[in-house]
């Protein structure tokens, strides 16, 4: 038996949708002076990418924007020396009081300041948050969110995706869209699968050596009104960088801290 077709047996019209994403205040990343700042997070692991477009190196503090319930930081502050045209990758041990809570970065230079959201992958699951220019990227999105309202619904993505300039700009192709019901491998048996799909783009050539793109779902159910911004589901931040930048990833290094993480609070 042929498998079921997701759009015919939950009710889900996949479209493209030739629209602009939002402007560029949408897009989750900061700079910090020269710096570009994307942070994600990887299980239990905090990921953040550096990227220093200048001739010399630049010193970013990264501390914790929010606290827990006893008032302690998510993680442990650290400063990051990223050296000259070097994208650099850090990784960030989490408090055991982490207990899901949205987390944001607060980032340093001197007088600059900024704060710079953690992407989940509850919903989108980015092959890599760091790509070089002219890279295939995918992205996995999980549709499990969308069954969560009533009646037929309408999902719509971005035709194009869209950085800080204006050329730096991609199509966006639906690889593959799999999931719903099929039948099992008993006998009369009909088992579902948590539908998701998988878009694919070539990332842009950064106006500069370093650049960020991102792009947007938009749902609308059968017989609601359709609000642009309500309906709008913000998709990943991811960062991009040129060949005459160089990757150091040290998000391998990151060690529980030592002494243990409550000792400077319990004294």
């Amino acid at each position: 038996m042929r498998k079921a077709n997701l759009t015919h047996l939950i009710l889900i019209f996949l479209t493209i949708l030739a629209v602009t994403t939002p402007g560029l205040a949408a897009l989750r990343e900061a700079y910090v002076g020269d710096v570009l700042v994307v942070a994600w997070l990887d299980d239990q692991v905090m990921k953040v990418a550096l990227a220093n477009d200048s001739m010399s190196r630049k010193s970013i503090t990264l501390a914790s924007a929010g606290r827990d319930q006893r008032w302690q930081p998510y993680f442990y502050e650290r400063t990051v020396v990223v050296p000259a045209r070097t994208v650099v990758v850090e990784a960030f041990r989490l408090s055991s009081n982490w207990r899901g809570e949205p987390l944001e970065i607060e980032a340093t230079a001197w007088e600059r300041r900024a704060v710079i959201e953690v992407q989940t992958s509850e919903i989108f699951k980015p092959k890599s948050y760091v790509v070089r220019a002219q890279e295939e990227v995918e992205v996995e999105v999980d549709l499990g969110f969308i069954l969560e309202g009533h009646g037929p619904l309408r999902l719509t993505v971005d035709e194009y995706y869209r950085g800080w300039g204006t050329a730096e700009s991609g199509r966006i192709q639906v690889k593959s869209v799999e999931g719903g019901f099929r039948q099992g491998r008993l006998r009369n048996s009909i088992e579902f699968v948590n539908p998701h799909m998988i878009l694919s783009m070539r990332a842009p050539n950064p106006r500069g050596d370093s650049t960020v793109f991102t792009f947007s779902l938009y749902q609308q159910r059968e017989g609601g009104h359709w609000n642009y911004h309500q309906d709008e589901v913000q998709g990943p931040t991811i960062l991009v960088y040129s060949r005459n930048l160089q990757l150091r990833d040290n998000s391998h290094l990151s060690e529980p801290p030592s002494p243990s993480w409550e000792w400077r609070y319990n004294q």
